[in-house]
């Protein structure tokens, strides 16, 4: 009997590698598990404070701001121009990395961050107007962006290289945990933002006192003058960690995981233009640019479209969000069973019928409220097989190493979700809500077409370890 090639025991549907990518995917939901069942042994003191950051900067801030500013002013494009303003403020986090690690400023830059998003979530109520609505919304987008830029450094910089992919998991976990609990705490001051805002600066004071007794105060593993960045980028398990649940943030996902992440990687943009990788990051951006505007207005759109009640919008959400945290196993397994190709094209599916639900509701003798509040529920829910399945193919499809390509990965959605928030002002301004819902539906088409056929479930296994033991010389 003959031999096979490597390159025949690839070919799509070869049995062979379908089994060895389900035992990797089997593998990987193992590890996550253990890791899951062993808390004491990966949280510190300070997770909460991240914690803290996700409840404000994930849940109370996308619900009250919007409201306040609609409230306030009845000017519907200044939402977009604000929340367009906090989205832009998100992309300073290259500063914070290179001020961090060329300064040794981890810990002043952490307390910083928390201070300006106190400032900023104090002034916001008593400085109505556009320009400084958008600057304190800019200066809130920067201190988010410093405390979670200088998180993961904390874990990268200052814990042994095999406890890395642990802690980082579950430090986003605790991210992904407190948006779910600013969504619940965000109903109850729906009726009055401005106390709402007052009250979420006042809760983050904590915070720093939370950051103060449990931050490292000095390295434990690697020299200062060391560059943590290539490690960070050659040594983390990218896949495993995209199996522990984080919120769908409003920056595209910039803050995911440092600034080594976004600037070094996009130095690479040319090589991709005319790949596969290439391909799902044009996907990559359609999708995010297509629905950053709905989700700068949801809460207003929910409320004046749908006739659903803000409290109610945030509640809903906040459930939808908890089983979605659940549903990050789901989509590895789905993952390995299927391959992340198919599972990406299914989230975006189920996405386009939440959005099509959402139009439909302008157009048809139908009960808006319940109808709309399904599709919202939906576009939320399938958020987890997106994010998942957009990581793997990240680290299936790249020609180089897997932090590189997890640079341009982020900043892609990063970059689409400002361009998109600030063309919703315009859009909603002169067509009305149905350009939210029908902005995203293009948005999401074509990223389903462009994700046609990426066949990463094919992709030799050998390629991941080529690009990762080449992460050094290729960067």
């Amino acid at each position: 009997m003959p031999v096979k090639t490597t390159a025949e025991q690839h070919q799509p549907g070869n049995p062979i590698f379908s089994k060895e990518r389900r035992r990797l995917a089997h593998a990987r939901f193992a590890t996550v598990l253990k890791i899951l069942n062993e808390p004491r042994r990966w949280i510190s003191v300070w997770f909460l404070s991240y914690a803290l950051l996700g409840a404000i900067s994930s849940g109370l801030l996308p619900i009250l701001l919007p409201l306040m500013i609609v409230g306030l002013t009845h000017h519907l494009s200044w939402v977009a121009y604000v929340m367009g303003g906090f989205n832009l403020g998100l992309l300073s986090s290259p500063l914070w990395g290179f001020l961090a690690d060329s300064k040794q400023w981890h810990r002043p830059v952490f307390f910083t961050g928390f201070l300006m998003l106190i400032i900023a979530l104090a002034l916001m109520p008593f400085l109505p107007g556009l320009l400084p609505w958008s600057l304190l919304a800019l200066l809130a987008g920067a201190g988010t962006s410093a405390v979670a830029t200088v998180a993961s450094l904390f874990i990268v910089e200052f814990d042994p290289k095999d406890h890395w992919e642990s802690r980082l998991g579950w430090l986003q976990t605790f991210n992904g945990a407190g948006q779910v609990v600013g969504l619940l705490v965000a109903s109850a001051f729906v009726a009055n933002f401005k106390m709402g805002l007052i009250c979420s600066a006042l809760v983050l004071i904590p915070a720093i006192w939370l950051g103060a007794k449990g931050l490292p105060a000095a390295a434990k593993r690697f020299d200062w003058s060391a560059e943590i960045g290539n490690q960070m980028r050659r040594e983390i398990d990218w896949r495993l960690l995209a199996n522990f649940g984080r919120p769908e943030l409003l920056g595209g996902g910039v803050m995911r995981f440092s600034h080594h992440l976004s600037l070094r990687g996009g130095k690479r943009f040319k090589e991709v233009l005319s790949t596969r990788f290439g391909r799902f990051l044009f996907s990559w951006f359609a999708v995010a640019f297509g629905v950053a505007a709905f989700f700068a207005y949801f809460p207003v759109a929910m409320q004046k479209a749908y006739s659903v009640a803000p409290a109610l919008t945030s509640s809903v959400y906040a459930v939808t969000a908890a089983v979605a945290l659940i549903l990050y196993s789901v989509g590895g397994q789905l993952s390995g069973k299927f391959g992340a190709g198919r599972v990406y094209r299914w989230s975006l599916i189920g996405r386009l019928l939440g959005f099509a639900v959402l139009l439909a509701v302008f157009f048809t003798p139908i009960p808006k409220t319940f109808v709309a509040l399904l599709g919202f529920a939906l576009i939320i829910a399938v958020w987890p097989l997106q994010s998942i399945s957009g990581t793997t193919l990240t680290a299936r499809l790249t020609p180089f190493s897997q932090g590189a390509a997890m640079g341009l990965f982020n900043a892609s959605g990063a970059v689409a979700t400002v361009l998109g928030t600030f063309l919703g002002g315009p859009l909603v301004q002169f067509i009305g809500y149905p350009a939210l819902s029908a902005m995203a539906i293009v948005g999401i088409i074509l990223g389903w077409l462009s994700g046609h056929n990426l066949q990463a479930e094919n992709v030799p296994l050998a390629t991941e370890a080529s690009a990762n033991a080449t992460a050094g010389s290729t960067i």
